[in-house]
């Protein structure tokens, strides 16, 4: 949201809300969280996110109401005690790799936007996301050569 500065304009005039799926990933049991602290949790399947909480979430600001958005730490694979709150917006920007995956929220907007890359430039962009996140590089790699390179 700090990418059009939502947070330097009163909550009157946002007219635009940025909304990542990396916010709704699951709690993890503590197993997962033993297997993703290793690198060996996908994240990148659709059954890591909590599609209810996202669909809820995304239905009441479509609606126009203001909405407490879960926080994820991504070093210690868990979600946050805190939110930050979202206030309704004219238009919803919902990024995200599995964005499209669940057919209920992709019906839910009027315009569509998948943008594809070869792979070299999702690897670059995973490891820069990443290390902004405080996750180290061979963490990163070591995810994405066992869980993402397969796929490709």
């Amino acid at each position: 949201m700090e990418l059009l500065g939502q947070n330097e304009v009163d909550h009157r005039q946002r007219k635009v809300v940025i909304l990542s799926q990396d916010r709704f990933y699951k709690v993890l049991t503590p197993e997962q969280k033993t297997r993703a602290l290793k690198g060996l949790y996908n994240f990148d399947h659709p059954d890591a996110f909590d599609n209810d909480l996202m669909y809820r979430t995304l239905t009441s600001i479509v609606e126009g109401q203001i909405v407490d958005v879960p926080m994820y730490d991504f070093i210690t694979h868990s979600r946050l005690p805190e939110t930050t709150t979202v206030y309704p917006a004219d238009v919803v920007l919902f990024e995200g790799i599995l964005a499209f995956y669940n057919q209920e929220i992709r019906d839910m907007f009027q315009l569509k936007l998948f943008v594809d890359t070869d792979s070299d430039v999702r690897l670059s962009r995973r490891v820069l996301r990443d290390m902004k996140r405080g996750r180290d590089l061979e963490q990163i790699l070591a995810q994405y050569t066992h869980l993402c390179e397969t796929r490709v």
